[in-house]
Order: structure tokens, then C-alpha cells, then sequence
């Protein structure tokens, strides 16, 4: 079988290992395994699923879904507060850095990404042959936006995760205006976890055709498994993206449940404002472990590095509790760092007893 010589040499994402291949590692059983490290929520949206059983014999399986996702479209629109024109329906954000990828990178162009960040944009710029000019953080890991621009010649996007995964600080405001202004190439803006800061330059879409935002019901909304994303950028933009997006990407059961859960927004609301407390009440209590220090952050997860311990023997003491965090020490400017998802108040005391004693 004759091989793309692009995907020999390519480096795949790296795959979070599964509750039983765990279980069989550490001896835990699965339902015991807490997941810290995918950044989901902690809450399954039992009172949408509810409605949807209710409405599963009724669901037209049978038929291929309406592949303008009108009506999801027109809630999308809604809760956004942008029009639907401005509106794509992806499978999950990632179909959407995907056709963003497929719209905008040819073999051989370079696409710029403030590192460390979240791994698939270098994964679907070189799926396509196109070259990733990483471009590194400050120290406080904020985005270095004069380097940015210096490198920018030629480029053909500039990846932007705000909050950004796996650090949890935001891209300022005002390096998204300047960047608009003074880099010649579409700038990308993505807010998978913009419900836990509220902050969006989505607004600036209408009168920058060179911005695009990417979004998701997975994380905030509780719905990682249905996979639902969306994509806000003006309708000509749209437009283009669309001549690339698959026609029939999302099944009918995961459109009826994201708009199930846009009509329930307040159920999120009320999740995500436990999460935050939560985000504040673990901040507070890693600290007070004294060895560790906790970055700042805007998401529903925070970065952590340990002063005097190395952070991928802590991910494996952790591990062997049945407690999964998210290992990041070999990336860019984070060595000894770990990434830890806020969940629900029990499951964080568990994790804070069990640092206590590996810190002590």
C-alpha cells in the first residue's frame, strides 16, 4: 500500500489511555478511575437525554440529517448573538480546525501557532502538507504577539486558543485587534472553553473577514461524546468553508440533543457555575500544598508545576491511585507541569488528598 510520505513522518495526537487499559495497568477497577486529564465535565446533562429518549422513536434514523443544520443553526445563532449566516456546523471543533486546515493550507505554506498549545492545529496543518512556524509563549505564557507578527510573512492562518490549552490564559483582546490589523492572513481564534471566562472576540467577526472563532458544546455544555462544534465567521467566509465540510458529518440524535441543550441554557449555567467555584476553592488548596505552583487561569482546568518533584512521576504516583491527569512536561516551556480538569468537589478532594502526600 503506497503511503502519503507526509503521513509517515507525521506525528500523530497523542491518544488518552482508556479506563480499562488503566484498570489492567494499576488494578483499579474502572468506575473507580478519575478522569482529570480530558477537560470534560464532571455533570452528564441526564435531564437532555431524558428529553431525547423521549423523542427516539419519533427520530427519523433512516434519512440522511438536513445537511444545513438549519434548525441547529438558528439556536447556534441565537445563543452566539450573531446572525446565521455567520454560522457552520461541524462535527465537534476538531471537523472544524479541519476544514479550516483543508480551506487554507497547501503543501509547502506555513501556518503560525503560539506554543504550547492544543496539539490539532499542528496535527490538520501538516495533514495537509503545510509547515507549523511555532512561535513561543512569554514567560508568564502569555501570547508573544510581536513575534507573532514578525513571522507572519507569508503565512497563510495564525492558530489563537483562548483560553488556551493546556496554560488556561486567555489571548488578549488587543493582541487579536493587532493581529487583524497587521498580519495578512486569516486569524483563528479558538474558544472551546469560552463559557467558563465569557470572553469572545466573536463579536469582531462582522467587520473582519480575516477572523474565524471555533466553538463546541462538549466541554461547558457537558456533551464531549456528541460531538458538536461550530464555527463563526462572516458569511462569505462561511461560505467558502462550507464548500469543504462533509454534508452529513453530524447524526440526527446528537443535532436534537444540542438543541435540547441551547434551549436549556441555565442548566449549563448553573454546572458551569459550580465549576468555577470549584476552579476557585482548588486553586486556593493547591497553593496551600506549598510545592506546586498554580498558573492562572480562565477554563476549567489549570496548569500546575511541581518545584521540586518531576511532573511526569507525579502523573505516574497519580496514575497508580487511579487518579488521570494530563502530562505535559515534554511540551514547550512546561517541564515538570501537569494538567489538571476541575471536577465535581468530592472528586477534587481526592486528588488534593493524594498530592498532599506525594509533596509531602
Amino acid at each position: 500500500m503506497k503511503i502519503r510520505e507526509t503521513v509517515k513522518r507525521f506525528k500523530p495526537y497523542e491518544w488518552e489511555p482508556n479506563n480499562e487499559a488503566i484498570s489492567a495497568e494499576v488494578g483499579i477497577s474502572p468506575e473507580k478511575i478519575i478522569r482529570f486529564d480530558t477537560n470534560t465535565s464532571p455533570f452528564t446533562p441526564s435531564k437532555l437525554l431524558s428529553e431525547l429518549g423521549r423523542k427516539l422513536s419519533s427520530l427519523k434514523v433512516n434519512e440522511y440529517p438536513d445537511t444545513s443544520y438549519i434548525s441547529l443553526r438558528e439556536a447556534l445563532s441565537k445563543y452566539a448573538g450573531v446572525s446565521i449566516e455567520q454560522i457552520s456546523v461541524t462535527n465537534g471543533a476538531d471537523e472544524a480546525l479541519d476544514i479550516i486546515a483543508k480551506t487554507l493550507v497547501d503543501p509547502g505554506t506555513t501556518v503560525l501557532v503560539s506554543v504550547p498549545t492544543y496539539s490539532m492545529y499542528r496535527i490538520t496543518t501538516e495533514i495537509m502538507g503545510g509547515k507549523v512556524v511555532s512561535v513561543f509563549r512569554r514567560g508568564d505564557l502569555s501570547d508573544d504577539v510581536g513575534a507573532i507578527i514578525n513571522a507572519a510573512e507569508g503565512a497563510r492562518a495564525v492558530f489563537l486558543c483562548s483560553p488556551n490549552n493546556p496554560t488556561g490564559n486567555l489571548t488578549k483582546r488587543s493582541t487579536v485587534l493587532r493581529l487583524l490589523r497587521e498580519v495578512n492572513a486569516p486569524i483563528i481564534v479558538d474558544e472551546a472553553y469560552f463559557e467558563f471566562c465569557g470572553k469572545t472576540v466573536a463579536d469582531l467577526v462582522a467587520k473582519n473577514e480575516n477572523l474565524i472563532v471555533v466553538r463546541t458544546l462538549s466541554k461547558a455544555f457537558g456533551l464531549a461524546s456528541v460531538r458538536v462544534g461550530y464555527i463563526i465567521a462572516t458569511s462569505e467566509t462561511v461560505n467558502i468553508l462550507n464548500r469543504v465540510r462533509p454534508p452529513n458529518s453530524l447524526g440526527i440524535m446528537s443535532t436534537t440533543l444540542a438543541q435540547a441543550a441551547l434551549r436549556e441554557v441555565e442548566y449549563m449555567e448553573k454546572n458551569r457555575a459550580l465549576i468555577i467555584r470549584e476552579r476557585e476553592r482548588l486553586r486556593e488548596a493547591l497553593k496551600e500544598l506549598g510545592k506546586i505552583y498554580v498558573y492562572p487561569s480562565e477554563a476549567n482546568f489549570f496548569l500546575v508545576r511541581f518545584k521540586y518533584l518531576s511532573g511526569s512521576e507525579v502523573y505516574r504516583r497519580l496514575l497508580r491511585l487511579g487518579i488521570v491527569t494530563r502530562d505535559v512536561s515534554d511540551l514547550p516551556l512546561l517541564k515538570n507541569c501537569l494538567r489538571l480538569t476541575v471536577r465535581t468537589p468530592e472528586e477534587n478532594d481526592k486528588l488534593l488528598e493524594a498530592l498532599a502526600k506525594i509533596t509531602s
